[in-house]
């Protein structure tokens, strides 16, 4: 399957919005914490659309559809990552995250990008490197904050 890795643009908010929807829908059972989620990551799509130049925003295309998502607000806050159900492992949310590591680096004084991992995706990113580190929020139940070195 051959992949593109493209800057996101304001058109593609609708087409965002609805393939993280789906994504939430499938993998929070919790319907407070899946409402709750999906606020947070509407919000940082406006956020991203209004301030394109504070952040890494990526879309992966491939077959002519949108498959994935990231968005790195101030190029260290890993807020948004979402790829298709149906196309997980098959190294899409990777090579998101290594593309937005490469356009991350020197540009934000953490030289790190910092996340908050739902649990069903802890085991991933500690597979790309992202090791526990304290939060001083409270984070929903199963959550780890969690960083890598850029």
């Amino acid at each position: 399957m051959t992949r593109l890795l493209l800057d996101v643009c304001p058109g593609d908010a609708p087409e965002l919005d609805a393939l993280m929807t789906r994504v939430i829908a499938h993998e929070l059972a919790d319907a407070a914490v899946r409402a709750e989620t999906l606020e947070n990551v509407r919000r940082n799509l406006g956020w991203s659309i209004e301030h394109p130049e504070h952040c890494c925003h990526l879309k992966c295309i491939a077959e002519d559809r949108l498959v994935g998502v990231i968005l790195v607000k101030h190029f260290w806050n890993l807020c948004s990552l979402f790829v298709a159900p149906e196309l997980h492992r098959r190294g899409i949310g990777r090579e998101l995250v290594f593309a937005a590591i490469g356009r991350c680096r020197g540009r934000s004084d953490k030289n790190a990008l910092w996340l908050n991992a739902a649990t069903n995706a802890v085991a991933f990113y500690e597979r790309l490197g992202f090791t526990s580190r304290a939060s001083a929020q409270p984070l929903p139940r199963g959550f780890r904050a969690m960083q890598r070195p850029l």
